[in-house]
């Protein structure tokens, strides 16, 4: 027993080692953005404790609870981990390195495949302890049951075979999920439509704080070119963040009284690395003696798997349209 108690964290170490350095080589190819990237490594995890448990002591009852047991735990200890260190380390700027701007921008995206991780080995953990009692209730079980080793073997074949199919999700050839989403944020303010339009017709910073959520994405800098909200006019906004800076460069393509739709006309920022922005529609309209304010964003997401980042991402973008309706509403006051 105490032997075994001895190897446990080396089972752990061989397991997350194994993940992580799978993650590193698929990031080197096209399927980064997929389901190999970022629900195919608890796989690799599962895979290793139970091949371990196997080597070190054979095959043993309950095999299957087992290295999901472990392979839970050592999903939650690399998450906590890199979330920790992602949250500590300081911005880019701060470092002043590139070498060390890299590894902060890997830290990152490390920490947020391994939250995918631990998220997709807790749902599996909890589905299997549920089936688990519901066929021990259903065959009426007492803690006796001669067909343990297939049982085990085929609860863990039935969950690779889960693992497998979601890791194929945005893999070309394979599937994928509808990747075209919007957020719209609506403010109404105490001004003249003319005011409202004013305002919008300049983009600056916040005068207020934005939602700390907001500060682990690029953020605008600078606006480089700023030709209103007019026919054709062009915008040219500068971001800056843990993965580097760009540009986002938009342009009016429709305009009419309540109106104005800024179509992204090129995008280097580091978003465009996991989302593509299409279009920011700012809309202002009588409403009840006031203005009603509209900021809608649209994007196409780039990431799978779609449960993981659509809600993420819906969710983030609703807080910056909310940012930049919040903004036109007392700069459209401080006018009025």
């Amino acid at each position: 027993m105490k032997q075994h108690q001895i190897r446990r964290p080396a089972f752990h170490l061989a397991a997350a080692v194994a993940a992580l350095f799978y993650a590193w080589f698929i990031s080197q190819t096209a399927y980064v953005t997929t389901g190999l990237q970022f629900v195919a490594p608890l796989l690799i995890v599962l895979s290793v404790h139970a091949g371990l448990i196997i080597l070190s002591s054979g095959f043993r009852l309950g095999l299957a609870q087992l290295a999901l047991n472990r392979s839970l735990g050592t999903a939650l200890a690399l998450v906590l981990m890199f979330l920790a260190g992602s949250l500590l380390a300081p911005e880019p700027a701060m470092a002043n390195n590139g070498a060390v701007e890299t590894f902060l921008v890997v830290l990152f995206c490390v920490a947020i495949l391994l939250c995918i991780v631990a998220a997709v080995a807790a749902v599996i953990y909890a589905a299997f302890l549920v089936l688990r009692a519901i066929w021990h209730a259903f065959r009426g079980d007492k803690g006796e049951d001669t067909e343990r080793p297939l049982y085990d073997f085929g609860s863990l074949g039935f969950i690779a075979l889960i693992l497998i199919g979601a890791s194929l999700e945005g893999v070309p050839g394979a599937y994928s999920f509808e990747n075209q989403s919007q957020a719209t944020a609506t403010r109404l303010v105490n001004a003249h439509e003319d005011q409202v339009w004013a305002a919008m017709a300049r983009a600056t910073s916040p005068s207020f704080p934005v939602p700390t959520i907001l500060h682990v994405f690029p953020q605008p800098v600078a606006v480089v070119v700023d030709e209103g909200v007019g026919q054709d006019a062009y915008r040219k906004v500068q971001f800056s963040g843990r993965e580097g800076e760009g540009f986002l460069t938009l342009q009016v393509t429709e305009r009419n009284e309540h109106q104005a739709v800024f179509t992204v006309r090129e995008d280097t920022t580091p978003f465009a690395n996991w989302v593509g922005f299409e279009s920011i529609t700012y809309g202002a309209r009588p409403q009840d003696g006031q203005t009603r304010i509209d900021v809608t964003l649209e994007f196409r997401r780039k990431l799978a798997p779609s449960w993981f980042f659509t809600p993420l991402m819906r969710g983030a973008a609703w807080l910056a349209a909310d940012v930049l309706a919040r903004d036109v509403q007392a700069r459209s006051m401080l006018s009025s």
